[in-house]
């Protein structure tokens, strides 16, 4: 019901995978990767699982988020918690080595004692923008039910803050609980101002920015059929290329054997029925 209610217009209908593992007897799964763990092989509680891979949840919108709260609230009161809640800021205007300085300088009122702090340079990591080296700054306890880590691995600077146990289901249930998705930043800001503040004009016009507007651009169908359209591009197609100009009728013939082969492999199937679903739903407006 849950699946249905959320995610099926977005990721199409559960394909069951014929086979169990990580104690359920039944996996289901749909684009994506997204999977639904069903029937525990051990004792008589029922229960499920859902894996969501960071790149589906980059394409479920606030709104979803914000329902699948409000119909655990309404139906399990004090009954569900959130257990972890990452909240990350990007592209901020200070290095994690601005941080560490200020932690060693003793320009910080923090929870945190100074001796949590912990420093991870990689020299030759390459981060994603292509630059070699990386630099990471842990501050607080692991123990603890929050903690912060500052790091350039993506090609800017990132601040995350990790909240565990009551102090993650304090905060998660109040983001989900207002009303638009640009008031979560101010949210945890107040919250991360409350563990850690740095006496630094980096620190002053980071608290004073703006949130991130959380718009999706993309469905899954469309990242999917782009990823298969890359890997065709760069992979096959140079050879693609030498065949067909060898011999012609050859490409007609693999792409006959294909669609015969295809038919085995659910994980197109459902690429398929979500185009189609596209198609009829683009239909539907335009009459």
């Amino acid at each position: 019901m849950i699946y249905d209610l959320f995610f099926k217009d977005s990721f199409g209908e559960l394909q069951s995978m014929g086979h169990g593992g990580r104690g359920f007897q039944e996996i289901w799964f749909s684009l994506l990767g997204f999977k639904v763990y069903a029937s525990p092989s051990q004792g008589d509680l029922e229960y499920f699982h859902f894996e969501i891979p960071g790149q589906a949840c980059e394409v479920i919108s606030w709104e979803i988020l914000q329902g699948l709260d409000d119909v655990l609230r309404s139906n399990y009161g004090e009954h569900y918690h959130y257990s972890r809640l990452d909240f990350a800021f990007d592209e901020l205007p200070f290095t994690p080595q601005d941080v560490e300085q200020a932690i060693r300088d003793g320009k910080v009122r923090s929870l945190a004692k100074r001796k949590t702090m912990a420093v991870k340079q990689s020299p030759f990591e390459i981060k994603e923008n292509g630059e070699i080296g990386t630099y990471t700054v842990y501050f607080g306890s692991r123990q603890s039910e929050r903690m912060i880590r500052v790091y350039d691995r993506r090609g800017f600077t990132r601040l995350e803050l990790e909240l565990k146990a009551k102090r993650a289901d304090l905060i998660a249930k109040q983001i989900f609980r207002e009303s638009e998705v640009s008031e979560a930043f101010e949210i945890v800001m107040s919250h991360l101002r409350d563990y850690v503040n740095f006496d630094a004009p980096w620190w002053t016009e980071f608290v004073s920015g703006i949130g991130r507007a959380w718009a999706i651009v993309s469905t899954p169908r469309e990242i999917k059929e782009a990823s298969i359209i890359t890997w065709l591009t760069q992979q096959v197609g140079p050879s693609l290329s030498v065949i067909h100009d060898l011999n012609p009728d050859f490409t007609k013939t693999l792409i006959a054997s294909g669609r015969v082969k295809r038919k085995k492999a659910k994980k197109y199937k459902l690429l398929l029925d979500a185009k189609r679903q596209d198609q009829e739903n683009q239909k539907g407006k335009q009459e």
